[in-house]
């Protein structure tokens, strides 16, 4: 015959410690609240069937997709290697990882006039602000990248608006103040641009002593040379990059594997001859000039980061821009001066949805007459344990 008990409270024989039912289990009908951990041995069940949890989260499947196993019962992440796809593992983690708030605005010159000035734009509400002469010296035909901790590296600033240096700049942007010097460049650099393997190396080239790339550590400032590009120094190149591969085009177009540290030739590339600048957003995709001369109204090529092939073209609408000074957001891209025939600071805006490109006052770089050949350098929040490819 069952029995029934009515308790308020079941302790061990001890008044504290675990509770032991027989081997016969125990079954409870409504709620049961508990407070600390549950441990067991065997399945965890739901109306007698497995219940399945969500594999393992952590900073290697970052941005990947979740598929199911089928009758295994095994979920699993997807780590399928399409870089430059909406699927691709590395470009999920890539796009994923970053959280861009604001950009910086680093030096440029106009005339024969160098400038130190630095501005910021904030990307919720497209606001400009003049920050003042922070770059510890000043430059033009430059780049710059970001570290983990979000000090800027503004790589050859000579004082000059044409310098061949190895002088390295460094940009406090959770301060924004100036944090002096980096550790110079092993070799010198005259009119550079950088690829960067995100976080981690910018890889500087262009004119100056060697046509190895300068490979510049974001976190410990060590640097060394590193390959040699096939097409020697190159004065005046445009650069950018995507989650696994760079891009340079100058005199000649190449495509850099950062896990190989390796150039190949680039088929069917855009028509700058570097002078005129590239928007490499973290989307999959660049924005590249298609014509050189240091200004043009040609076309943009809207270029697949993965593989570099031509998506589209993307109107200019009339508008003439070169010699850039470009950075990008999670899902608008920004000129913040540039060289129409004369260096400027007009602003334009990309809209990443649509891609179309238009002239917006509201990015117009202040405090300098006008500034071409800047650095433009993203600005926020590194996510879900990423720190960088």
């Amino acid at each position: 015959m069952a029995s029934r008990i009515k308790v308020d409270e079941v302790t061990n024989t001890a008044g504290s410690g675990s509770v032991s039912f027989p081997a016969g289990g125990a079954s409870f009908t409504g709620n049961v609240n508990i407070t600390g951990n549950i441990d067991f041995s065997g399945q965890l069940l739901q109306n007698g069937s497995p219940f399945v949890t969500l594999p393992t989260q952590d900073a290697t499947n970052l941005g990947a997709v979740l598929r199911s196993g089928g009758d295994s019962n095994t979920a699993y992440w997807d780590n399928f290697q399409g870089e430059g796809t909406a699927e691709g593992a590395s470009q999920a983690r890539y796009k994923a990882g970053f959280n861009i708030t604001r950009g910086f605005s680093c030096c440029g010159y106009r005339g024969a006039q160098s400038w130190r000035n630095v501005n910021r734009l904030v990307h919720s509400t497209f606001t400009q602000s003049n920050l003042g002469d922070l770059a510890a010296q000043s430059g033009a035909y430059i780049d710059g990248k970001p570290s983990t901790t979000m000090n800027a590296f503004i790589f050859a600033t000579g004082n000059s608006w044409d310098s061949t240096t190895s002088y390295v700049s460094k940009l406090n942007m959770n301060t924004e103040t100036n944090a002096g010097a980096a550790t110079s460049m092993a070799a010198t650099r005259n009119r550079c641009t950088t690829m960067c393997k995100d976080f981690t190396f910018a890889y500087v080239h262009g004119g100056g002593n060697s046509s190895q790339l300068v490979k510049y550590n974001l976190s410990t400032e060590a640097n060394s040379l590193n390959t040699t590009h096939p097409d020697g120094t190159q004065n005046n190149p445009a650069g950018g990059q995507g989650a696994t591969v760079g891009w340079i085009r100058g005199g000649g177009a190449r495509s850099f594997n950062f896990s190989t540290e390796t150039f190949v030739s680039w088929p069917d590339s855009p028509g700058t001859d570097g002078t005129n600048k590239t928007l490499s957003s973290r989307n999959g995709f660049s924005y590249w000039n298609t014509s050189g001369g240091y200004r043009t109204s040609s076309d943009w090529h809207l270029r697949d980061s993965y593989n570099g092939g031509r998506r589209a073209n993307v109107s200019k609408n009339g508008l003439t821009t070169g010699e850039e000074s470009m950075h990008t957001g999670n899902e608008y891209g920004f000129i913040c001066g540039q060289y129409d025939g004369n260096q400027n600071n007009n602003g334009y805006l990309f809209t990443y949805a649509s891609h179309s490109f238009t002239r917006d006052s509201r990015m117009d770089r202040s405090g300098i007459s006008g500034s071409a050949s800047a650095a433009g350098i993203e600005f926020g929040t590194l996510q879900y344990g990423y720190t960088g490819m």
